[in-house]
């Protein structure tokens, strides 16, 4: 009996210490996803204020007096911007289900920072410069703003009911936009798509190739030594609205380590196709043979995804 009894008591022990560590486990995943979602509802807001406070305030002064352009103030918002895209991209505590969800964000910041780094460039040379790079700039705003609410958003709430957080919505805010371009006069153009959940939309790889050889599905591209690992990626819009901010993926399985590196296709008209370059890969040991995997999209409201992936495999040559 004490045998028994003894048995008894160390299986519930196991059975406490099972459903005691689960729930820990599942404890710390929450607390996870809640504390990124808070942290990149910051991050969004420093990036929004510094659009709408120091940078706006600094443009808004320079259409009504050209000669009172501050160089300073230009160059602590592009310092600011690149500060913020820095951040995101570094992140380290990016939990599983917002692994894709997280390159919308480091695009729209990206996008931020490197349009105020070149507006703020343009002002150092003269006030004739900044006016010139000043519309680009705008619209290179609005499409971050774009990313974010069309994509960055859409794509945080269906990692959280993918994972069963639908709870955790209430974490999610939806930040302003970088600036306020009626404030400016500058919002005649828009570099958003339209939101009407009734078009079609569609995006497609049309095709990839590795170092200018072409990679099919299934396929595989043998790389010699003096190949550049470049992956070229044209994307085909078969929608009849035209896309903005379309993100692109490639993700390279190296033995050592998973390379997964982020490009995006500003924007493209019905029927158009585009093409990004994406590199910075580190290569594999010689003769290894790495799977690949490429993925546009998927849009807003698109229906079929299923030419949106494209896999395959790169080997490694002398």
């Amino acid at each position: 009996m004490t045998l028994i009894g003894s048995v008894l008591f160390l299986i519930l022990c196991f059975v406490a210490i099972f459903f005691g560590a689960r729930s820990c486990v599942a404890a710390q995943e929450a607390t996870q996803v809640r504390k990124y979602i808070t942290s990149a509802d910051s991050t969004l807001s420093d990036s929004a204020n510094v659009g709408n406070e120091e940078l706006q305030a600094t443009i808004s002064a320079a259409l009504e007096d050209p000669e009172s352009l501050d160089t300073t103030a230009m160059d602590r918002a592009a310092d600011a911007t690149q500060k913020g895209y820095q951040e995101a991209l570094r992140n380290q505590e990016v939990p599983p289900e917002f692994e894709d969800v997280h390159h919308y964000m480091v695009t729209a910041l990206g996008i931020r920072a490197a349009a105020t780094g070149e507006l703020a460039g343009a002002a150092e040379e003269d006030n004739e410069k900044f006016g010139e790079a000043l519309p680009a700039a705008v619209e290179d705003y609005k499409l971050s703003d774009a990313i974010v609410l069309n994509h960055y958003l859409p794509a945080s709430e269906e990692a959280l009911s993918a994972a069963g957080r639908r709870g955790d919505q209430n974490y999610l805010y939806e930040p302003k936009p970088f600036m306020d371009y009626e404030a400016l006069g500058l919002s005649s153009s828009s570099a958003s798509a339209p939101d009407d959940p009734s078009a079609p939309r569609d995006v497609k790889i049309f095709s990839v190739a590795v170092a200018g050889r072409p990679l099919v599905q299934g396929g595989n591209v043998t790389l010699t030594g003096s190949d550049e690992l470049t992956f070229a990626v044209t994307v085909l819009n078969g929608a009849e609205v035209a896309e903005t901010g379309v993100p692109v993926e490639v993700v390279l399985n190296t033995r050592a380590e998973r390379q997964a590196l982020p490009a995006t296709v500003e924007r493209m008209e019905p029927g158009d196709q585009a093409t990004v370059e994406v590199n910075g890969f580190k290569p594999g040991e010689l003769d290894e043979t790495a799977e690949v995997s490429v993925k546009v999209g998927p849009v807003k409201y698109e229906q079929n995804e299923a030419d949106n992936v494209l896999t395959g495999t790169v080997t490694f040559g002398i």
